[in-house]
């Protein structure tokens, strides 16, 4: 069921497994105001429903060259400490097939766990079944 829809992100919530997917919006720098509302957005549906179950799919996601990175890792920060105020338990990832773009989302990662000490289990997965199938667990 899509709880929420605009150009940059489509939340859909599988209330029977209790997971709500996002696709992780393209990152460029004039698009940062909306990526930062779309995200704390997330968060406000993750809060109401009382999801326990997050997949983000960043198999596609591209980072604009221009993009500040420290903005980024801030925004990112940001999202990380307003997750932890909720009861999200679990959060799987769908890997970017390009490594070099994977090895940039890792270390973003990496940061931002370190800043907020995130306490939510996490782990990255190659395909949308293995990571749902992890989630159900």
């Amino acid at each position: 069921m899509i709880l929420f829809q605009n150009q940059l992100i489509v939340l859909d919530y599988d209330p029977s497994s209790d997971i709500l997917s996002v696709v992780w919006p393209n990152v460029n720098p004039y698009d940062m105001l909306e990526i930062e509302r779309s995200l704390q957005l997330l968060v406000e549906y993750i809060r109401d429903y009382d999801v326990k179950k997050l997949l983000i799919d960043s198999s596609k996601t591209e980072m604009h060259p221009e993009v500040d990175p420290e903005k980024y890792i801030s925004m990112v920060t940001e999202f990380a400490k307003k997750l932890q105020k909720t009861r999200l338990q679990r959060s799987a990832r769908i890997i970017h097939q390009d490594q070099v773009r994977e090895t940039e989302s890792n270390q973003v990662s990496e940061k931002v766990t370190q800043n907020v000490g995130l306490q939510i289990e996490s782990r990255s997965f190659i395909n949308r079944e293995e990571a749902r199938e992890w989630l159900c667990l």
